[in-house]
């Protein structure tokens, strides 16, 4: 996925396309996809594709299967959402999809990917406990490490997905 397309993405309308457990309930449909791509400051847009970068970087070329796969996953990261933290009324952002390139990294990046991805998963520890706030976020804005949570769990079964299909048949 270009990054262009994430911006364009971030231009939206936060609150519009924001993935909003209430508008959903009511049939906003749409939020399963944009509120993966929209954001709640540049600044916040601007570190989630500072990672990207990062990642894109580390990994390489393999990366792109992974890149292209961020719009068919985003809503199954929104679905994740709503089931496991009926808490979070509100989300924007891709980090959640970062935390799946993350597994990318691991898989695709050799010994930098793997290490990267223990990184984040002390990060992940630490933000679940700690419900740390993000200089990248409004002041009364939550770091959603569900989110982040949700989007390691489906790295996973992406590498998965990803191994069957280039295992000769």
């Amino acid at each position: 996925m270009p990054t262009g397309l994430l911006l364009v993405a971030s231009l939206l309308p936060g609150e519009a396309m924001e993935l909003n457990r209430q508008a959903v309930a009511e049939g906003q449909l749409w939020r399963l996809w944009t509120g993966q791509f929209c954001h709640w400051s540049a600044l916040h847009l601007a570190g989630n594709l500072a990672a990207v970068a990062a990642i894109c970087l580390i990994a390489g070329r393999p990366i792109r299967p992974w890149l292209a796969a961020l719009p068919l996953v985003a809503p199954l990261l929104s679905l994740f959402l709503l089931a496991a933290a009926p808490e979070l009324e509100r989300y924007r952002g891709l980090s959640g999809l970062v935390a799946m390139l993350v597994v990318g990294a691991a898989v695709e990046g050799g010994l930098v990917g793997r290490l990267l991805v223990a990184a984040y998963l002390v990060k992940l520890g630490f933000d679940a406990a700690t419900a740390s706030p993000s200089a990248l976020l409004p002041a009364d804005i939550a770091v959603a490490w569900p989110a982040h949570l949700g989007g390691l769990l489906l790295g996973l079964a992406a590498a998965g997905w990803f191994r069957l299909r280039s295992t000769p048949r």
